[in-house]
């Protein structure tokens, strides 16, 4: 089966490496979707790098602040851009 996880990494060039940031588009993907796809990229991101799940599903803002409460990661916070909400967190371990 084919994941049709999209990645997008955004930030400076630091050699090979880039990105300060880490973009999870679930757009349009229904429950649990946004948070399956949250959680495969928090365990192999770094410690304190930025990550933000773009989520359609009206659920993913309290999903994701559940989740990271119970999990030990910090929720930065979320808001809504036109149809879609843009969701931070950053890995905490």
């Amino acid at each position: 089966m084919r994941s049709n996880l999209k990645i997008i990494l955004r930030g400076k060039q630091r050699g090979a490496m880039m990105s300060d940031e880490i973009i999870v588009d679930a757009r349009y993907k229904s429950c649990p979707g946004p948070l399956i796809m949250l959680i495969r990229v928090m365990r192999k991101a770094e410690p304190g790098k930025r990550i933000k799940l773009l989520s359609t599903d009206p659920r993913s803002p309290n999903d994701v602040r559940e989740w990271a409460s119970r999990t030990g990661h910090k929720f930065i916070g979320f808001r809504q851009v036109d149809d879609y909400f843009e969701i931070c967190v950053e890995p905490q371990r």
